[in-house]
């Protein structure tokens, strides 16, 4: 049975939830939000398989699966979780039904190497730092011993590469664009172009966060955690207007989900291929931004703070 106690502290209120069950150790986790407290034990409460899992029962017997969603729910501090669960989504559907006792270092070297073949470098490194965080919290625990992600090597990341477009590139895409399925391909990519904003920041944006008489939007959460003002260019404005909804839902919003962002990976490649652009992909645009800025004059130390 499950009780949320109420805290003052210097930081301010916080709410305990106590969970105490006859065989098992007592849960204890505090947060900032009562919803939160509610949410947690309630996700506890309905799932005896959880609660044993987190109380050190069958400590031995733990699937993968058990496993991250005791991660995802308690320990993850991370600030994009819904980030980290998608990348984790992979490990569920390769390993999520094996026990993690018997998750050996090829079953990570497998699993990595079925990622689909367009992932960077980067991209795959980050998956495997997704599942070794799992393992590493599975290791605290006590559940096992040691961390069989830790063992393969991550493969070599080249920071280096920097693409942007030539002018000609630049009038293509735009007219691929335009013509997209999906109407709002040219305002995302306007804005990525434009302001040298990160594609997580962007499709994020709010219709609340967009100031039309000051022309700037507001990205409450940067990559570095500190938010950020984007200068917006009157074509960025003109484009915006078109869509206005003139309340807080999402600018880019799923068409299934309103709360959800749209993934618009299959329009951005079609404009790529319809704009005859190779090697190119979205972030880049960040590059083809910080170049035009530097033709125009600005000095480094300008472009770093605008970025």
């Amino acid at each position: 049975m499950a009780t949320i106690q109420k805290f003052t502290r210097s930081k301010g209120i916080v709410y305990r939830v106590l969970i105490r069950k006859s065989g098992t150790k007592p849960i204890s986790k505090t947060f900032t939000n009562k919803k939160l407290a509610i949410q947690f034990a309630q996700s506890i409460d309905s799932n005896r398989e959880f609660f044993e899992a987190y109380g050190y029962k069958n400590k031995k017997d733990i699937k993968l699966s058990l496993l991250i969603s005791e991660y995802l729910n308690i320990d993850y501090k991370g600030k994009d979780k819904v980030e980290q669960s998608r990348k984790l989504r992979v490990w569920l559907e390769t390993l999520g039904d094996v026990l993690i006792k018997d998750i050996k270092t090829n079953n990570i070297t497998d699993s990595l190497n079925i990622l689909p073949s367009h992932l960077s470098n980067a991209s795959i490194n980050r998956h495997k730092a997704a599942i070794s965080g799992v393992l590493t919290y599975g290791c605290r625990r006590g559940y096992i011993k040691t961390n069989p992600a830790k063992l393969v090597p991550y493969l070599e990341e080249n920071n280096e590469r920097t693409r942007f477009l030539s002018e000609a590139e630049r009038t293509r895409l735009f007219k691929a664009c335009r013509a997209s399925h999906w109407d709002k391909l040219y305002l995302i990519v306007l804005l990525a172009i434009t302001t040298g904003a990160r594609k997580g920041e962007l499709t994020k944006l709010r219709w609340n966060d967009i100031d039309f008489d000051r022309r700037t939007a507001y990205v409450a959460t940067t990559k570095n955690g500190q938010p950020k003002v984007l200068p917006l260019t009157d074509s960025v404005i003109r484009e915006l207007q078109l869509f206005d909804t003139k309340d807080s839902s999402l600018i880019f919003a799923s068409k299934v989900k309103e709360d959800v962002s749209y993934c618009f990976t299959k329009p951005w490649k079609r404009a790529l291929e319809d704009a005859d652009i190779k090697d190119f992909r979205f972030h880049d645009l960040r590059h083809s931004c910080a170049s035009y800025l530097a033709q125009s004059g600005a000095s480094l130390l300008e472009i770093a703070e605008f970025f």
